[in-house]
């Protein structure tokens, strides 16, 4: 083990067993390495910062849980992927419930209705990331173009390449509620 690894567990052994400074010090240390996993899993650079902030919340009040300190880092990763499903959920379910009820094949069947919401969550998180704000930025958050473009310092030219592409993977990956 080198001295790097060797002192980062050592330090997350201290934060896990209590130690306040060690625990600043474990957060502060591994903050870019979330909000660098966050930006993969995350729509919108809100979200992500919400999901990081979160999670080191959460890792703060609850590090002396983890049983083992080498998995302390798929721990965090596992913590902010769910903190940012969560969102994603959240923002899909507040913009597009009452959407979904405009296709005739599901809107008197409720359990198809959860079917198709699952599935589009699920092809949205699988979406690239740089795909993927662009679409909620611009599909459910209802921005401009040229919004889009300012807030994630595009031009507007990317914004509606990107969003035409994100579109295609998406109709794509729901094919099958197509046929």
């Amino acid at each position: 083990m080198n001295t790097k690894s060797q002192h980062d567990s050592e330090l997350i052994q201290a934060a896990c067993a209590g130690d306040t400074d060690a625990i600043e010090q474990v957060l502060h240390q591994f903050h870019p390495t979330v909000t660098r996993f966050a930006q993969k899993y995350c729509a919108t650079p809100e979200d992500v910062e919400d999901a990081v902030q979160e999670t080191l919340w959460i890792a703060a009040q609850k590090i002396g849980t983890l049983r083992v300190t080498s998995a302390f880092v798929s721990w965090l990763f596992r913590i902010v992927r769910n903190h940012c499903y969560r969102f994603l959920h959240l923002k899909l379910h507040e913009d597009t419930v009452d959407d979904f009820s405009q296709f005739d094949l599901i809107d008197s069947n409720p359990e198809r209705l959860a079917l198709l919401k699952q599935d589009v969550i699920c092809a949205l998180a699988q979406l690239p990331v740089t795909y993927r704000q662009v679409l909620i930025m611009r599909d459910i958050e209802e921005l401009t173009s040229p919004e889009v473009a300012y807030r994630l310092g595009l031009t507007v030219a990317t914004v509606k390449s990107r969003l035409h592409r994100a579109r295609n993977i998406l109709r794509n990956s729901l094919q099958a509620w197509n046929e």
